[in-house]
Formats: structure tokens, sequence, C-alpha cells
């Protein structure tokens, strides 16, 4: 069995591990210096080496997640909102670096990867994740690999759009779009619509809260929802039925046995995940729905480490395959 690490870079922290199937094994973890590409790079070389350490030797491969966008064939950033890589070809300065194969992928890739790997039973072959943070991310696994469309950019699930009559009247070149998943599914759409509540009913449990901090934040939302709050409730039954409609075309694409939801938003699924699956079941085809199982991602907070980890042992496996295949001899059609 080949020796891996996984790699999970974030804008507060990096962390890596050997990963043993989905095991996390000497596992290590550094502030992101985010002074510039320099510094993040070498915060990802540092920690793999830690890790290698720990392990008492070299892996065979790296794995590393990032929130990014990433052109997979040559682990080139091309875009990135809060690490300093953009244009970076971040796969071949590590391999400099460390001397053995590295493979880099988006963090929400990586992460539906792992999920993948974790449900009860054989591991899911198709599999959707949304990750429901301060904006939504997600990945789709299709015959147990993942899923990112010709150049490697594909799968930004929360820039589906679920309401065209929002994305129709927005500027062009507004991202995300008004209408989207993101726009309305996110920590971000949380807080909006709350602070849209509270402005339209200033006597009300938001409105109060507005009234007194100019602002309602999205945990301010979730307590007054929990503390029975109509408006609040009524702010996350209409996320969970956008969520939905989202899952419903989701399910309708692509088939997959399971739709994993996760991000930090997820903690207070109780109070939206109903909604959701009423509004999925009621937009999904029939013979889809009754083949899918929505529910709460299972990975935790080390699914980024262990999703670059199986992306690694991947496409080591892979490689190698391949380099096999072109010693073979091949048929020349004559006899």
């Amino acid at each position: 069995m080949s020796c891996v690490i996984g790699v999970d870079v974030g804008a507060t922290k990096i962390a890596a591990a050997v990963i043993d199937g989905v095991d996390v094994r000497e596992s290590v973890e550094r502030s992101t210096d985010l002074s510039g590409g320099e510094g993040v790079l070498a915060g990802i070389a540092a920690t793999v080496s830690d890790v290698g350490r720990a392990a008492g030797g070299r892996p065979d491969a790296v794995g590393v997640g990032l929130p990014s966008q990433i052109e997979f064939g040559t682990g080139t950033v091309i875009s990135s909102v809060n690490i300093p890589l953009e244009g970076v070809p971040v796969r071949e300065v590590l391999e400099r670096r460390l001397g053995v194969p590295v493979f880099v992928d988006n963090d929400g890739n990586v992460a539906a990867l792992a999920e993948a790997q974790m449900g009860q039973g054989v591991p899911a072959t198709h599999l959707v994740m949304l990750t429901l943070g301060t904006g939504v991310g997600g990945g789709i696994i299709t015959d147990g690999r993942i899923e990112r469309g010709h150049a490697g950019l594909g799968a930004e699930l929360g820039h589906l759009v679920i309401d065209g009559r929002a994305a129709l009247d927005a500027a062009a070149g507004d991202f995300p779009r008004p209408g989207s998943l993101e726009w309305l599914c996110s920590g971000t759409g949380l807080e909006r619509a709350a602070n849209r509540a509270a402005e339209g009913n200033p006597a009300g449990a938001l409105g109060r809260l507005h009234a007194a901090d100019g602002h309602v934040s999205g945990r301010d939302a979730v307590i007054a929802a929990q503390a029975g709050d109509g408006e609040a409730l009524a702010v996350f039954d209409r996320l969970g039925r956008w969520l939905g409609l989202g899952v419903a075309g989701l399910i309708n694409t692509f088939q997959p046995q399971r739709i994993a939801l996760g991000g930090g938003l997820s903690r207070a699924a109780d109070l939206f995940l109903e909604p959701a699956r009423r509004e999925a079941e009621r937009n999904s085809l029939p013979a889809l729905w009754e083949r899918a199982e929505l529910d709460l991602a299972i990975g935790g907070s080390d699914a980024g480490m262990i999703g670059a980890g199986v992306l690694a042992d991947q496409e080591l496996q892979r490689t190698r395959d391949t380099a096999v295949d072109s010693l073979e001899p091949r048929s020349t059609g004559r006899r």
C-alpha cells in the first residue's frame, strides 16, 4: 500500500497527515502565512516535511486541497479568493521542493472524495456534496473519482442558478449570481434574508436585533429560530426550499447515491433539512429520488486531509497503471 500525505489548506491553517484508507495518522498543523504565495507554498512544504519526519520516511505522493479553482492537469491555480496563489503552478513547485509526485485539487472536490469513502458499508461510487459555509462549494464523485469537467475547473456547484428571475435582473459579471445556490443558501445568504426580514418587521425578534446592532448575524438568526420565532423559522424554511430545488437539479442530472450536506451552516440543519428534503422530493424524478439519500456529511474537520490523501493514492495508482499499460505489447492485428 502506498504511503500518502493529505494536505488541507485554508485561510487560517494548513493541516497535513499520513492517510491510511480513511484513517488519519501523524497529523500536523501550522498557521497559514498569507503574506504572499511564497509564504503559503513554504508552509505547505514545511508541514509535509514535518509529517514525513513524524512518520519516519518520505511519502510516495502528496495530495493538496486548496480553496481555489484548479486546472487539475497542471495543478495550476486559476483563481483564488482567500489564498494568494492565483496563477501559481502549485503542483510543479511542490514536486520540485518535496521530490515526490504531488496532486492538487479544489478543497470541495477532495472533501467530496473523502465523504464518498465514509458512508456505511461500501464506498459510494456516485455522490454529490454541498458545503454550506460563508459560500457554497462542493464536489461530484462519478465512478469513484472526482468529476471536474474537461479542463478540471467544473463542479462549481454554488454557482448553480435556482432562481432564474433574480439572475436575469442582475448585472453581467456579478458573482455569486443573485438566484444561485451560493446567493440563497450560504451563510452570507442567510444573513441577507434575515436582515431583509428584520427590515420588513421592525417590531419582530429579528427587527429588534437589527435595531440594536444594525445587523442580524447568521448566529442571531439561528438562535431566534431555535427559540421558536416564527419570522426566523420562515427564513430557514425558505432557505431549505431553495436548497431542495438545487438538490433536485443535481439528482436529476447526476443520479447520485448520496447527496451529502456539509459546512458550518449544516450544524443548523434541523432548521432547514426537512423543507429541503420535501422540495427535493417534489422536484426530482421519482425513480431517481427513490434511489438517492440526502443526509448530513460525516467527514468532519478531517475530510479535507482524508480526501487529499485518497486523491494522491488514486492518482499514483492510475499513473502506475498507465505506465504498466504502456509497456504491454500491442497487437498489430496480424497473424
